[in-house]
């Protein structure tokens, strides 16, 4: 408890002085418990996730506390199991989407011209299509599979990054400060790398963590419809999509604990990134 008590303090005493402080800690206080939860997977499950425990559809009880599956499957076993699944589908997706979105919306933003509004023009083509269904539309052509699930999830997030990187390069660009390193003699990579890019990393954080807070949501639908695991592994969105047939029958413990813990999970990274966008926003003088 003490070293918990601790990490809280040493995370407040690098967040200035705002409410969405608390936020950001809440936050990080679901993602490290998953994150925990993923990792010790093996020793924190009670029961092994891809074999039948005996007790077909059993309601929450001291021996399944969240109940069994269709198959005698123990929940509980199979939500720790699948959150390394949803953990490593949505971070490498979102980190993905990042690598490309940054650099080509700082290049965008700072050299302006006829390749910026190519690159606009195909970035807002992306973006007009609902992130879910173009995920959908990716996926379905490069077939079912936790990669072919990154790189569909990844192309959907990549307009998010160009357009906010590219509309902070267009500010920055023109300030005091960029125009006096260009008058040194900068060159124009040095100023991007020096002078731009290390103002633009509040806001790559927020929407790092924004992005990922809708990514999970996005795997979930994936994994949901089909396109990213197959029996027997675990993950939640397939829990939800397996559990489905049974709710008529009054099996709500199928689908009510994953469901959970995908809203559980993208709600944290989402106060992460709203309690940062009101930490780092710029405030005006009272």
């Amino acid at each position: 408890m003490t070293e918990v008590k601790n990490l809280a303090t040493t995370i407040f005493s690098f967040l200035p002085e705002a409410e969405g402080r608390y936020m950001v800690l809440a936050g990080l206080g679901i993602i490290i418990t998953v994150a925990l939860m993923a990792l010790l997977a093996p020793l924190i499950a009670p029961y092994d996730p891809i074999k039948s425990s005996g007790d077909v559809l059993q309601s929450p009880s001291p021996n399944h506390i969240m109940g069994t599956d269709n198959l005698g499957r123990d929940v509980f076993s199979r939500i720790i199991f699948g959150s390394r699944v949803v953990l490593a589908v949505v971070f490498s997706a979102s980190l993905i989407s990042m690598v490309i979105g940054v650099p080509l919306g700082l290049v965008s933003g700072y050299f302006g011209g006829k390749l910026d509004r190519i690159l606009s023009m195909l970035m807002d083509s992306m973006y007009a299509f609902p992130g879910l269904i173009l995920a959908i539309a990716i996926a379905a052509v490069l077939g079912p599979s936790v990669f072919n699930a990154v790189v569909a999830i990844s192309v959907v997030y990549v307009p998010t990054y160009f357009r906010m990187i590219r509309g902070q390069t267009l500010s920055l660009k023109s300030l005091l400060f960029v125009e006096a390193a260009r008058a040194i003699g900068a060159t124009d990579g040095r100023i991007m790398k020096k002078y731009i890019f290390p103002n633009l990393i509040p806001t790559l954080v927020v929407v790092f963590s924004l992005s990922v807070a809708d990514a999970i949501l996005t795997e979930a639908g994936l994994s949901f419809l089909g396109f990213i695991v197959s029996a027997p592994t675990p993950d939640w969105g397939f829990e939800l999509a397996s559990g489905r047939p049974y709710l008529p029958a009054g099996y709500w413990w199928m689908i009510t604990f994953p469901g959970l813990m995908v809203m559980l999970l993208s709600l944290g990274f989402a106060l992460v990134g709203e309690g940062l966008s009101e930490v780092y926003a710029p405030r005006r003088e009272r």
